[in-house]
């Protein structure tokens, strides 16, 4: 009767009972383990909703998920474009004296300054309009893209001066320079508070997207020999440090394994690190293909930091 449970034997019940509850204890501690990849509990779907619109509140379901896509390609273009921006404004320092090739090269200085400009510019799609609950980043991620445009304004301005001074270039290449390391920064920390390596990995994304950008646009608009494998030493070191953060940022209690489970992460580090190391490399045999591989290399680079943003939202 509904007093059975109070009889002499109810200590041996018990301790079956407690087994039971082990067991089925364990038993969703397996399935939770063996979960399909993409499952959250509720506090996450919580902390995920309240992520996303630490951005651009009021947005949900289908207009979120386009929004979320939309401003993953914005951020990611923001990002090559500083890179860009800050890879020129370095170089504009070492240039020699005047002559044939460098005004040449001041001419494709120019070109790169002006598509660093435009990209870094699709930030604003990301930071506008203004959040009713900004964070302290936001301000400085603005204030970090005008110093960049209007920077990258001025070295375009003083590569056409016929003599100018190369103190002031320093200078201005250097406030530049900051200004796109700060951007990105920002950027990074608008978008997500996480801690750990999200920082370092978005800066050397940004980096690895800008220099890809750079060789192709040298590739395809250098009169004459051209660049053929000469940059792939900094592509490969770019491309191993991106790598490792990666890697150590998906590193967790089950790690990497099994394949099929994080097959999309493998996907984005073969397309941002591996496939552009390869392609470059294929030009120590056919250094004819330099103006086709290198546009290719840029394109998989961008192609794998989508892929990678996606899977981190």
């Amino acid at each position: 009767g509904p007093w059975a449970d109070y009889g002499a034997d109810a200590l041996g019940r018990g301790d079956r009972r407690g087994r039971f509850a082990d067991r089925r204890k364990d038993s969703i501690v397996h399935r939770w383990q063996n979960r399909p990849p993409g499952t959250m509990t509720g506090g996450q779907s919580a902390d995920r909703g309240r992520g996303m619109q630490s951005i651009h509140p009021g947005r949900s379901g289908p207009l979120a998920t386009a929004s979320t896509g939309v401003h993953a390609w914005l951020s990611i273009l923001c990002g090559a474009g500083c890179g860009l921006v800050l890879w020129l404004a370095v170089s504009s320092t070492l240039l020699p004296a005047a002559s044939v090739p460098v005004r040449r090269l001041l001419e494709l200085q120019a070109w790169g300054l002006g598509l660093g400009i435009v990209l870094a510019m699709t930030g604003l799609g990301v930071l506008l309009p203004r959040p009713s609950t900004a964070s302290p980043w936001w301000n400085r991620s603005l204030a970090a893209l005008a110093v960049v445009v209007v920077g990258g304004l001025l070295l375009l301005a003083m590569q056409r001066a016929p003599q100018p001074d190369p103190t002031w270039r320093v200078l201005l290449a250097a406030v530049t320079a900051a200004g796109a390391l700060t951007a990105i920064s920002g950027m990074a920390l608008v978008e997500s508070v996480q801690a750990g390596l999200h920082l370092p990995l978005r800066l050397t994304q940004a980096l690895l997207g800008g220099a890809s950008l750079l060789f192709a646009l040298f590739a395809i608009g250098w009169q004459g020999a051209g660049l053929a494998a000469d940059p792939l030493s900094p592509l490969a070191l770019l491309a191993l440090m991106t790598a490792a953060l990666l890697l150590a940022s998906w590193q967790g209690p089950a790690g990497l394994w099994p394949w099929a489970r994080w097959r999309g992460r493998w996907l984005a580090l073969a397309l941002s690190t591996i496939l552009p190391v390869l392609l470059a490399g294929l030009l120590h045999l056919q250094p004819d293909w330099a103006r086709v591989i290198w546009p290719l290399v840029a394109l998989s680079v961008l192609a794998g930091t989508l892929v990678e943003r996606r899977l981190a939202r």
